[in-house]
């Protein structure tokens, strides 16, 4: 067992005895959360409890476009991908009362597979190394079949035409088309719809009223970020991702999912080391990080809805969060909370300030740079007052000046500093996550 640091030991303490002062824990996650949501436009719930007791939950940001309406606890959001680790569970239901084995055929349950697909293991699907490709492998996926409401024939046939990556148990490759075959399969064995199942398996027995699956009844407005401007989120259709991320949800429902791992109140205590196996880097629906301290956690995204799930069975802490706003970072925001409250090792984020700098001088930053193999491409637009930056077929947000030559990203957590020789411009260095690119002007 690793060692906690001072501040992570008082908040044991303060835990076990029922302190109720604000601490310094949550002076900084107060802190940390305005400034994620002043740099990304974070916009969402974050609830942290230790067991039972919630030692952290604040809701900020907005569910109207102006601004005006403010974001409340408990309001349900889709919870997309972190479906899977529901649908994990499941199946390990299915196979304690003997209705499957995790290696059989999916063929045995599903005939209208074909080979080789058919061949695949459930243990293969559960653990993301089928060799099925993700969404983008089925064909026209995002601009028109995910708009679209499919059958489970339909959407059979469309796996049926997929190419496997890799030999199936050969490594693993994240696949959504995977688990939606687990909900089919559940309800075979079940013979009811995947929302009936997960509703009298999970969600009656733990007190989950405001989770489902498929389409609920009234969900937080949601929103996308274009070019750091939100704006209603696109339309999507989720009867292609049963059992793989058309659940909603609230952050207060996800913790009583989360405490079930807790306290054995679906599982067995052998099943319950199947699901949350720490010799697999993706177990029965959940991602696993085995170093100090261990957390099983899985993230989601879609259109509008941006969440992250952690627990960590050691110490029974759970970390959840759930935004109205399209492709945030939640699995970052997750492991620098992670830190917070484990005393490790962090650096607070800040807001960056702008200079102001003229047209006339941001004109000799623009241009098209090309870098050192010519496959990635950047391209640098001036547009009025302002800069903008495109990376590949990205959208282009806007960047801003920092000062001798170096410009950032606020929304898109990116730094350029550009390279100059007199007057001139020769090339540019993108600083992002730990990683620097390099670009040559064009």
């Amino acid at each position: 067992m690793y060692l906690l640091k001072l501040t992570s030991v008082f908040l044991l303490i303060a835990w076990s005895i029922g302190l109720t002062a604000q601490t310094p824990l949550e002076n900084d996650l107060n802190t940390y959360l305005e400034v994620i949501a002043a740099k990304k436009s974070f916009s969402g719930e974050v609830l942290i409890a230790k067991g039972d007791r919630v030692i952290f939950r604040r809701a900020l940001g907005k569910t109207s476009i102006d601004g005006t309406a403010i974001l409340k606890p408990e309001v349900i959001y889709r919870i997309a991908s972190i479906t899977k680790t529901f649908t994990g569970t499941l199946v390990a239901m299915a196979e304690e009362e003997d209705l499957l084995a995790y290696d059989d055929r999916m063929g045995k349950y599903i005939p209208e597979l074909a080979e080789p697909i058919a061949a695949l293991t459930i243990h293969q699907l559960l653990t993301h190394t089928s060799g099925l490709p993700h969404n983008e492998g089925i064909e026209n996926y995002w601009a028109e079949k995910s708009k679209k409401e499919m059958t489970v024939r339909e959407v059979i046939s469309e796996i049926n035409k997929l190419d496997l990556l890799h030999a199936p148990g050969a490594e693993m490759k994240y696949s959504s088309p995977g688990y939606y075959l687990l909900g089919v399969l559940i309800e075979r064995v079940y013979d009811k719809l995947y929302q009936q199942v997960l509703k009298g398996k999970i969600l009656d027995p733990l007190h989950m009223e405001s989770s489902g699956a498929n389409t609920p009844e009234k969900l937080v407005n949601a929103f996308h970020l274009l070019q750091e401007k939100l704006v209603p989120a696109p339309y999507r259709n989720y009867s292609m991702l049963k059992g793989a991320g058309d659940m909603y949800a609230t952050a207060e429902d996800l913790l009583k999912w989360g405490r079930s791992f807790f306290n054995g109140r679906l599982l067995g205590e052998s099943t319950l080391k199947t699901v949350l196996n720490n010799q697999l880097p993706y177990a029965y629906g959940w991602f696993v990080d085995a170093d100090s301290p261990l957390r099983y956690y899985h993230g989601g995204g879609t259109w509008g809805y941006s969440g992250y799930l952690a627990i960590y069975p050691e110490e029974e802490v759970s970390i959840i969060i759930l935004s109205n706003v399209s492709s945030l970072p939640v699995k970052a925001m997750g492991v620098d909370i992670e830190k917070m409250v484990y005393g490790l090792p962090f650096e607070m984020p800040v807001v960056q300030e702008a200079i102001v700098m003229k047209g006339e001088l941001l004109d000799r930053y623009s241009g098209t740079y090309l870098s050192e193999t010519s496959e990635m491409r950047l391209e640098v637009k001036r547009r009025g007052e302002v800069l903008f930056a495109q990376i590949g077929g990205s959208p282009a947000f806007q960047i801003y000046p920092k000062g001798d030559h170096v410009f950032f990203g606020k929304k898109v957590e990116v730094e350029f500093t550009f390279e100059s020789s007199g007057d001139q411009i020769k090339g540019v260095a993108a600083e992002r996550m730990g990683r620097t690119f390099t670009f040559k002007k064009r």
